[in-house]
């Protein structure tokens, strides 16, 4: 059924005919109420399909630009991801000393979907946590993410100027020691000590009779070793052929219980002695409590 507008429609296309075929003739013919009547209706039209074609313009442009910069499909997948792939649990294994609310930040989720996250790069952002050694992350579709630290362990700690570290094996430091729970850890000092802690702790455990009164290891100019006792005797050790002086003090140990005297060094860095210090203020009691010992230290003139 024709509508009010599509005869006014026809109306004006017919005025405009018989104006295009007559000229200003026809023009004048027109009573001039029809001519305003229809001058309007042409002027609204052109108004509205402007207003049209405006807005279609304006749409495609915006639409092209989604299309060719690649973000069309990028918000039909946030859409998507946020509808149906949420991160909703995390599940966190592996954890002592990483508290969960740092695994979750560095995480960086913000309200993310399983489908855009990126395991590879959340990895690198756990890693970097003090204590993470590695991680695992898995995800399980729709909305899980499955989280597994490996954590270092504390090995020694490092004395380093006035710092105090805790390192692992590998001579990582793990963080400032601050907990009383890591202080029976083996005690290290000196610029190197860090990654050379390992090996010494290891050559040292071949000789269990000092590596039980070990307190101290001082690393010396980064090449050699002062290991100080519990009771307090310093032992030098030699740079080269540490087993062989280790085992000279050995004998000795054996011999006349020098790791239970009242002295201050035990001096191994020569091959074909070992020299004794005594503390000064201790010299009388020494010689009162141990003559056999130092008989011998007098006449080596203060050496073994």
């Amino acid at each position: 059924m024709p509508t009010i507008g599509t005869w006014l429609a026809d109306q004006g296309a017919r005025v405009d005919a018989l104006s295009a075929g007559l000229g200003h003739t026809l023009n004048r013919a027109v009573p001039s109420r029809l001519r305003r009547i229809v001058e309007k209706m042409q002027t609204g039209r052109q108004h509205h399909y402007g207003q049209v074609a405006a807005i279609g313009f304006l749409g495609a442009t915006i639409l092209y630009g989604l299309i060719a910069g690649g973000h069309m499909m990028t918000l039909l997948d946030r859409t998507v991801a946020a509808a149906f792939f949420g991160i909703q649990e995390i599940r966190i294994g592996g954890e002592i000393e990483t508290p969960e609310s740092a695994v979750v930040d560095q995480l960086d989720i913000r309200g993310g979907s399983l489908l855009g996250f990126d395991a590879s790069d959340a990895r690198e952002r756990l890693i970097a946590l003090p204590w993470v050694k590695d991680a695992d992350i898995r995800k399980f579709y729709p909305n899980r993410l499955d989280i597994t630290l490996t954590e270092r362990t504390p090995f020694a700690l490092w004395q380093n100027d006035e710092m105090i570290s805790i390192i692992d094996r590998a001579g990582v430091v793990i963080g400032p020691y601050k907990d009383v729970r890591f202080a029976a850890l083996p005690f290290v000092v000196g610029k190197g000590a860090d990654s050379r802690a390992d090996g010494f702790m290891a050559m040292l455990q071949r000789h269990p009779f000092l590596a039980d009164r070990m307190r101290t290891a001082v690393l010396v100019s980064e090449r050699r070793w002062d290991l100080v006792t519990k009771n307090g005797i310093t032992v030098q050790l030699p740079e080269n052929g540490v087993d062989e002086a280790i085992d000279r003090l050995k004998a000795l140990q054996d011999k006349d219980d020098v790791l239970s005297r009242e002295i201050v060094t035990i001096d191994l860095r020569l091959k074909d002695r070992i020299r004794i210090g005594l503390a000064d203020n201790m010299a009388e009691t020494v010689i009162k409590e141990n003559e056999s010992v130092i008989r011998r230290l007098a006449k080596a003139g203060g050496e073994i």
